[in-house]
């Protein structure tokens, strides 16, 4: 018996709060923990900084609705760090990652064909700012112990 697997269809997107369809999204997380060696073997690793960024690049009427927050705050620069989600729930299971503290940056503003064709697309980058990090599927990435103290 076959089940429906997850496709890019099936996640709905939530930035700030607003729900929002999105063309292309990413997020990568950036681990630096490494290896420690000794004379060339591995004895272990380190701890390192952690950083999350991806993007999501959305049509003309997407990118209106988060366009809003720039308007509420006065300017895009003003708009102050939000959580994105991403859920999706198919045969096959649950997907939900969450962004915390986004700090988003419009990039490839313009990207047109004279002649035509293509719809408009904006993406728009972001990076992760607040210690809750990223939730995969409702476990946190970074170790509680790690922002106890923060």
């Amino acid at each position: 018996m076959s089940v429906k697997q997850l496709s890019g269809k099936d996640i709905d997107s939530m930035v700030g709060g607003t729900s929002v369809i999105f063309e292309e999204a990413t997020l990568k997380i950036n681990d630096g923990r490494k290896v420690v060696y000794r004379k060339g073997v591995p004895v272990g690793y380190v701890d390192g900084p952690c950083s999350a960024e991806g993007t999501i690049k959305v049509d003309h009427e997407n990118f209106l609705l988060i366009q809003g927050k720039a308007e509420s705050a006065g300017s895009w620069k003003a708009i102050e760090p939000f959580d994105i989600n991403f859920l999706a729930d198919v045969a096959a299971g649950q997907k939900n990652i969450d962004a915390h503290g986004c700090l988003i940056k419009p990039e490839d503003l313009l990207n047109a064909k004279a002649e035509g064709g293509e719809s408009d697309f904006v993406t728009i980058k972001y990076e992760v700012t607040s210690k809750d990090f990223v939730h995969i599927n409702g476990v946190p990435y970074l170790d509680p112990n790690e922002i106890a103290d923060l």
